[in-house]
């Protein structure tokens, strides 16, 4: 993808309004990544899994708002050299 994203920030899981935060952009990122629909946003969820969020599928990011923001920061870093979702995954296992 060889994405730039702004770092992500414990606040912005509480921020209303204003422009787009980092994480709604890495995760339309991720869901584009991963085939687009239901399918991309499994993706998503299992890469924020693999990252470190800890949620289940009722947690807000608010809630855990530092645990998110460790897991967007390192998507963030790898999506700024991984050229395929698989490239994604395997930078993240190691």
């Amino acid at each position: 993808m060889n994405q730039s994203f702004s770092i992500v920030e414990p606040e912005d899981f509480m921020k209303i309004g204003g422009t787009k935060p980092s994480h709604l952009l890495i995760e339309d990122t991720l869901i584009k990544m991963g085939g687009g629909g239901a399918i991309g946003g499994s993706f998503k969820k299992e890469v924020l899994k693999m990252a470190g969020w800890t949620g289940g599928p009722l947690t807000t990011y608010a809630s855990r708002a530092q645990i998110a923001a460790e897991a967007f920061n390192r998507i963030r870093e790898i999506l700024e050299t991984a050229a395929t979702a698989d490239d994604l995954k395997s930078q993240l296992v190691h």
